[in-house]
């Protein structure tokens, strides 16, 4: 095995087993690093992060909110114009533990919400690529550093969501951004696909952003599969890993069409008559209408 695979196998060990050390309730300030590349021990000399708010302390909604993909869209204020190799950073929810690009290098970690509103980040590890044509990668690095709390501040404008991670002055020293698609959240009719009517109380899709998740019904048999939202693409939207239910049922090519339609598709928008979204493939072609269900109806259906 070669040294670079085994630089990266211990510092995926390292995550792995680190971010369970956190779960234990063993101060943060304890714990030292290991150097991704000489293996030795680094001394913590990081500064304290603040404390904690007193017992009562609300955590914010960051915990559920920040789950998935971001494009790191600045940096110190200064936008990142950056079509290939984007930094970014991607939050597993309920793991506690990141992993990303900062443009140049591979970085993967833990965080924890805190409940004075911050977000700190321990255990880090990282490739050892040299960059130097590379203006904001450093950058990142020195902000998203061991030990280190930001303060977080989430904000809408039109369909994006950003994250401010701050200092303790409160100054954005890093932005995040995504492309919002909680309009899909809920559960939708099928109520056409490839352009033919279907007419089937059955035939129903749920979306669940948060989780990035889908469940549906093909009219026939249940199916579960995983979303994909690329951040960086207004209303981009993959569909994929989807297991069915084997049971036979009378409805032609119905549920084939179905599961090719999902798919193959590549985005999803608001459609034209209220309450409805197209699902298109990556020419921008119609593969599948939805029409929301009301609560009333899916309360009445339980």
């Amino acid at each position: 095995m070669s040294g670079k695979y085994i630089i990266l196998f211990a510092a995926a060990m390292l995550v792995s087993t680190s971010c369970s050390l956190l779960k234990s309730k063993i101060p943060v300030s304890r714990f030292t690093t290991i150097g991704a590349v000489s293996g030795k021990p680094v001394p913590d000399t990081r500064t304290p992060a603040p404390a904690p708010a007193p017992n009562g302390g609300q955590l914010p909604d960051i915990g559920t909110l920040c789950g998935g993909k971001w494009i790191i869209s600045a940096v110190d204020a200064n936008a990142i114009d950056a079509e290939d190799d984007a930094p970014y950073l991607y939050f597993e929810n309920g793991t506690g533990r990141f992993y990303g690009s900062d443009g140049c290098n591979i970085i993967n970690g833990c965080y924890v919400i805190r409940t004075d509103g911050s977000m700190m980040f321990s255990h880090l590890a990282s490739t050892m690529r040299y960059c130097p044509d590379n203006e904001y990668a450093a950058l990142i690095g020195s902000h998203i550093s061991e030990g280190r709390a930001l303060f977080v501040d989430t904000r809408r404008i039109g369909q994006d969501t950003y994250i401010y991670l701050s200092g303790e002055n409160r100054k954005p020293v890093l932005t995040l951004r995504r492309h919002n698609m909680e309009f899909l959240n809920g559960n939708w009719q099928v109520t056409s696909i490839d352009g033919r009517a279907i007419d089937d109380e059955e035939c129903n899709v749920f979306f669940d952003i948060a989780e990035l998740k889908i469940h549906g019904n093909t009219g026939c048999n249940f199916f579960n599969g995983d979303l994909y939202i690329d951040p960086s693409k207004s209303n981009a939207l993959d569909i994929n890993n989807i297991g069915e239910t084997r049971m036979a049922c009378n409805k032609g090519d119905q549920e084939l069409r179905m599961i090719v339609a999902l798919e193959s598709t590549a985005s999803a928008i608001a459609g034209d008559a209220d309450n409805t979204v197209l699902l298109l493939d990556a020419d921008g072609k119609e593969l599948m209408t939805l029409r929301r269900i009301p609560l009333s109806q899916e309360n009445a259906g339980d």
